[in-house]
């Protein structure tokens, strides 16, 4: 938001600045034309009557004579109770006296320099000016000039608002993909962004759920016809170990039902769970040399084995040590299903990304199914007798994501799949 305070800021300072030069120069320009016009002739009739005073005895009862035969008025003042700078002084000794004005109009003012304690003042007729008009006008232009620059300014920011409340208004009526498109000249942009995000979390967290629902509803259709099956075949059933048998069968059922539901639940509850990661400065490579310890046993018990190539240089990120090591464990879990001898974990650092690649030697993924394996529920139909639900990837995915980073796959060097972990680096 201190974008908006910023541009707020130099838009007026810059207004008022422009404003307040503009009016200056105006009022300079109309100075001239607002003295009076026999200005001249008056200034030559005042040096006239200033060398006359200056050379009578008696300069009161001059100016006195003076008035009564003359149409402006003219008198003595005190050139003590005069404050002018130097060079206004220097011009009231010029022949035409100095050109002043007061509240009650414009006058002329000369010094004399046989009496310099007096000065002679004849006072002109008013000038032909609009004082209150000029100055409402000038008053006018400015705030009119300041709300202008000011409606200038607002009009990209109620259009961008303008454009955030109907994509609002489109994403409360059901439009998902509605979305505020980009704009550099946006004074809104992190609420924008905010915005975008939100409705993009939204978006994903109806989008799983709706798959959570079809694939849960979906995937226990075939153990409950089991179970109703078998508990009908052991209700019928008049042998005891044939009772028996079923009620294993049935126990079995039951057991793959509630693992389902309990993975299922496990991943709806993962935005839960990424509220309350609090990240904290974490050593990636202490982090991998620990993951490959904790995933060793169950590499050994399928007979693989599992290396880890490492830096000796310690790198660090911010983030949740127990959700990465899931994440990887995911991964290498994952891994060992496919592999045929060999698994590697390696981290390679860049300037600002640190990347964690898991590879195996299995028979790899399909490019047509690359973008797919991250999808939650996606190998259920393949790993069904295996005990898997296809969320170890897809929660793998989701732990990059609240980590600020990516994930992808693709062929390994090692023939087998590869899965690239993108985090920034701290």
């Amino acid at each position: 938001m201190s974008r908006i305070y910023i541009s707020l800021l130099l838009t007026a300072l810059l207004t008022l600045f422009l404003l307040g030069w503009g009016i200056d120069k105006w009022v300079e320009q109309h100075r001239e034309s607002q003295q009076p016009q026999d200005y001249p002739h008056l200034s030559q009739l005042f040096a006239d009557l200033t060398s006359k005073v200056d050379q009578g005895n008696e300069p009161a009862s001059l100016v006195e004579r003076m008035n009564q035969i003359m149409p402006l008025p003219l008198a003595l003042e005190s050139s003590s109770n005069l404050a002018l700078p130097a060079d206004l002084m220097d011009e009231l000794r010029h022949p035409g006296g100095l050109l002043l004005e007061s509240s009650q109009g414009p006058y002329l003012l000369a010094s004399l320099p046989s009496h310099p304690d007096y000065l002679l003042r004849m006072t002109l007729p008013p000038m032909e000016r609009m004082d209150l008009d000029r100055d409402l006008a000038l008053t006018i232009a400015l705030y009119g000039g300041l709300a202008m620059m000011m409606g200038i300014w607002l009009l990209p920011l109620t259009r961008r608002l303008s454009l955030l409340t109907r994509m609002a208004h489109r994403f409360g009526q059901g439009d998902l993909q509605a979305r505020v498109p980009r704009s550099r000249f946006s004074y809104i942009q992190d609420l924008e962004s905010s915005f975008n995000q939100m409705a993009q979390r939204i978006e994903q967290l109806i989008a799983e759920n709706r798959l959570l629902a079809s694939s849960l509803s979906h995937d226990l259709r075939t153990p409950m016809a089991c179970f109703r099956f078998g508990l009908d075949a052991a209700l019928d059933s008049q042998d005891c170990q044939e009772k028996d048998r079923y009620l294993q069968r049935l126990e079995g059922d039951l057991e793959r039902m509630e693992n389902m539901v309990s993975a299922f639940l496990d991943f709806a509850s993962l935005e839960r769970q990424a509220a309350r990661i609090q990240p904290k400065a974490l050593n990636l490579t202490q982090l991998l040399c620990r993951a490959t310890e904790d995933n060793r046993p169950l590499v050994v018990k399928r007979g693989l084995t599992l290396e880890h190539q490492t830096p000796q240089e310690d790198f660090w990120i911010m983030g949740d040590a127990m959700w990465l090591g899931r994440a990887i464990s995911n991964i290498v879990a994952n891994a060992t299903r496919y592999a045929r001898s060999q698994i590697l974990l390696r981290l390679i650092a860049s300037r600002d990304i640190l990347e964690i690649h898991i590879e195996d030697d299995g028979p790899g993924i399909d490019e047509e199914k690359l973008k797919d394996v991250f999808k939650p529920f996606v190998s259920l139909e393949l790993n069904r007798q295996r005990g898997t639900y296809g969320l170890g990837l897809a929660i793998a995915e989701r732990v990059a994501s609240w980590h600020g980073g990516s994930i992808s796959a693709d062929r390994s060097p090692l023939r087998g799949a590869r899965f690239i972990i993108r985090l920034p680096r701290q």
